[in-house]
Formats: structure tokens, C-alpha cells, sequence
């Protein structure tokens, strides 16, 4: 594979990784909702770093479907526990793939490093199954180069905007990546190269991040700068003391911050496909995305898109088919509904109380109490719903105070029905 410089090993790379998936995931998993991704699809995730994306993927494809994430190091995707997840300790450029298999295909931050790029690229795309979706991420680097240099450092500090050092550092970072064959430019290549293996539908969009001193993708580019330390002084291009100043102008919360480089998304779709054709190289657009479906809840509507993000990731999509029983009066299930698509009857001792449609949402009672459901839901329709299980519930109220407190709101509406009989 190369002499990758970064390393799962390094005692702080699951933080630098964390710091990628705060800037990135966002939009990456916008990405691949918009390719519909869903249950039983059989993905796999190319260098699947601190696992983000491979958990994401995991709830998406369901217990119909699976995910394989490879990686040279497998200790952060070994840790999710995510019953329909193979790790695999894979080298991308070396060992086998099998052929036409994958629905989808995704890898973010890996093919720009790797000498022998082209190559994976087509094994990548064999790898697909006819109609199978392959979304790669890749920086590109030309504005760090450009005269003047495309990157800004605004601070309101009396240290100057320190942007003339930035980009000497971040120019000396490239350089070392140079050395171990990495390609600054390859993000920009992508579209072209995915035309050339004869991918129909391609398009692509470039995201280019703001961000403040002292926020969480700031980990991305700090510990990128502490893991190369060494090799960086070991240029000449800068000090060490140039990259001291550069980690506490990225630390200091009255800077605002860009990029030093440009994330280039690209799609394609092999041919042959089951699936319809779409036109235009725009990302196809199957459905409306988890995020859009979320904003539909009433429960959730005064919730920043961030933490529509958040809930993004925790929530499975499920499909049912009409006359499923989804709760059952009596029993303790730990599972917490939204409805998507389709309607629902609820009932408690035969009694029907009320019809749940798109946007409607239940089971959070039983969660919050640990106690048995109090009502019988049953599907009157094929439905479509956003699932979570305990374990997300609960870090959904654990890591998302202010949609926590909309929960219990919520809640607290949702017992005032029930005890007056308008809800279950």
C-alpha cells in the first residue's frame, strides 16, 4: 500500500479521525442517502478509519443487509459491535476483492494516498454489482499552491491573522505526504476518472468547510500537524516554533479558519443497472433524505440541522408490511419509532385511541420508564419508519442535551393525552 503515514497505532489518532468525522460526515452521509442506500444493501467501506461512516452504513443496511470495512488496522471498527459488520484487516491495493458484489461502494481520504490510485479505482469499480453506486472523497490541494495562496486565517487577536504561516506549514505538510506518494490534486480527477471506466450518472460536488479556532474539526488538522512533527522540522521548510504557532492559532476561538485544501466528492454508477437510470450526473434523488424526514416530526421541529444530523445517525430505516404489529400492550420492548411513509392503527384493550401517520412517532414512553408498552401499534399499510434501539435512544439523550430536553417536553405532552384518553 505504500508508506501511509498515518498510523491507527499513534495513541492519538482516534482523536485526529474524530475530528475528520466532525468536519465531514455531515456531508458525506448526505451523499450517500441521496445514492439510496438502505435495507439489505451490501456495502463496503475502504479504509474505515474510526468507523463513523461503517456504523452509519451498518444501521442503514439493517439485518437484511452488510457492511464490510477494511482497513490496515482494525481496531476502531472492532470496537462498534454492529451485528451485520465484517472488519476486515485488508491492504486495498494487494489482496483480492470479490467481483460484482457490492451495491455500494465508499471510501473518503484513502485513494489520494495510495501510488497505485488508478488501479484500485478500477478494482474498486469491478467490485460493483450492475447498478451498484460507488461515492469516493478525495482532497485537492490546488488553491494551497495557487499565487496567492486560497486559504485565510481571521483572528481578532493582536498575533495578526497569521495566514503567510499557515500556508508555509500546511505546504510543508503536503510535501512530506508527497514523499510517500500522495497525489495534492487527485480530488479534481475523480469525476474524470469515473467517466473513464465507463460509470453512468456521474457527478460530483466540492465542500469546502469554515470553522472556528478551538471546534471540534480542529482535532483534524492539530493532530495531523503533532503526528508529523518530526517529519516537518526534518524538512527545513519550517520550525518547529512555526508549527507551534500554527496549533495555537487553530486552538484560539477568535480565529475563523479555512481549509487548507478542498474536499472533492465524485458518484458513478456502474451500468447494466436494475435500478432506473438517472440523467445528468446529478445525485438521484429516490427519495427524501432521513434528514428531511426528521424535520417532519413534531417532536423534533425546533431542532438545529446539527442535531437533525445527530439523529441521522442513530436511527435505522425500516420497512414493513401492512398488518405488522410494531408494539405490543404489555410487553417491555426497547425500540423508539418515527414514521416515514404509510399509517399505523394504536390500540389498548381493543380500544383503538388514535391513527399514526408520516412525521407521527412512538415507543419513547416505554424507553424512558423501562417499562411495558401501553398501547398496541399496528401497521395499516406497507410502512417506512426510522427505528432507534435502546442503546442509540439512550446515547441520543447522552450526547444531545437539547434534543433530550425536546424528548422529555414531548413526553411530558404525550402523557397529558394519554391521561385525558386522546393517546396511547
Amino acid at each position: 500500500m505504500g508508506a501511509y503515514v498515518f498510523d491507527n497505532s499513534w495513541e492519538k489518532e482516534r482523536v485526529r479521525l474524530a475530528g475528520l468525522e466532525s468536519m465531514l460526515d455531515p456531508g458525506t452521509r448526505r451523499h450517500l442517502d441521496a445514492v439510496g442506500v438502505g435495507a439489505g444493501w451490501t456495502c463496503l467501506e475502504v479504509g474505515g478509519g474510526g468507523g463513523s461512516i461503517v456504523q452509519w452504513l451498518c444501521r442503514r443496511a439493517g439485518a437484511e443487509g452488510k457492511v464490510v470495512a477494511t482497513d490496515l488496522d482494525t481496531r476502531f471498527l472492532d470496537a462498534l459491535g454492529e451485528p451485520n459488520l465484517e472488519a476486515l484487516r485488508h491492504d486495498i491495493v494487494a489482496d483480492d476483492l470479490p467481483e460484482a458484489h457490492f451495491d455500494l461502494i465508499h471510501s473518503r481520504l484513502v485513494l489520494e494516498h495510495l501510488p497505485q490510485r488508478d488501479a484500485v479505482l478500477k478494482r474498486l469499480v469491478s467490485a460493483l454489482k450492475p447498478g451498484g453506486w460507488i461515492v469516493i472523497e478525495d482532497l485537492d490541494c490546488h488553491g494551497l499552491f495557487a499565487g496567492p495562496a486560497r486559504m485565510f486565517r481571521y483572528t481578532n487577536s493582536d498575533a495578526g491573522n497569521g495566514t503567510g504561516q499557515a500556508v508555509r506549514v500546511w505546504q510543508a505538510v503536503i510535501g512530506v505526504l508527497q514523499k510517500a506518494g500522495y497525489d495534492p490534486e487527485y480530488g479534481f480527477h475523480l469525476p474524470r476518472e469515473m467517466m473513464a471506466l465507463g460509470l453512468q450518472d456521474v457527478g460530483g460536488e466540492v465542500r469546502a468547510p469554515i470553522f472556528s479556532g478551538g471546534s471540534p474539526g480542529v482535532a483534524a488538522h492539530r493532530f495531523t500537524l503533532e503526528h508529523l512533527r518530526e517529519s516537518l522540522v526534518a524538512t527545513g521548510a519550517v520550525t518547529a516554533e512555526e508549527i507551534d504557532r500554527e496549533i495555537a492559532g487553530l486552538d484560539d476561538p477568535r480565529t475563523l479558519c479555512s481549509m487548507p485544501s478542498v474536499l472533492v466528492a465524485a458518484w458513478g454508477r456502474r451500468p447494466e443497472a436494475a435500478r432506473p437510470a438517472k440523467g445528468g450526473g446529478a445525485m438521484p434523488r429516490q427519495r427524501a433524505t432521513i434528514v428531511d424526514r426528521l424535520k417532519s416530526v413534531p417532536l423534533l421541529e425546533a431542532c438545529t440541522a446539527e442535531e437533525l444530523d445527530r439523529i441521522a445517525t442513530l436511527a435505522e430505516e425500516i420497512e414493513v408490511p401492512a398488518a405488522e404489529v410494531l408494539t405490543h400492550e404489555g410487553e417491555r420492548e426497547a425500540l423508539f419509532y418515527i414514521v416515514a411513509t404509510g399509517t399505523a392503527t394504536v390500540t389498548r384493550e381493543g380500544r383503538k385511541l388514535a391513527t399514526l401517520g408520516p412525521g407521527a412517532f412512538f415507543g419513547e414512553i416505554a424507553l424512558l420508564t423501562h417499562g411495558p408498552r401501553t398501547a398496541t401499534v399496528t401497521a395499516d399499510t406497507a410502512m417506512k419508519l426510522l427505528r432507534l434501539d435502546e442503546r442509540h435512544f439512550t446515547a441520543l439523550l447522552r450526547d444531545a442535551p437539547t434534543v433530550a430536553r425536546k424528548i422529555l417536553e414531548g413526553v411530558a405532552k404525550r402523557l397529558g393525552e394519554a391521561s385525558a384518553g386522546v393517546a396511547k
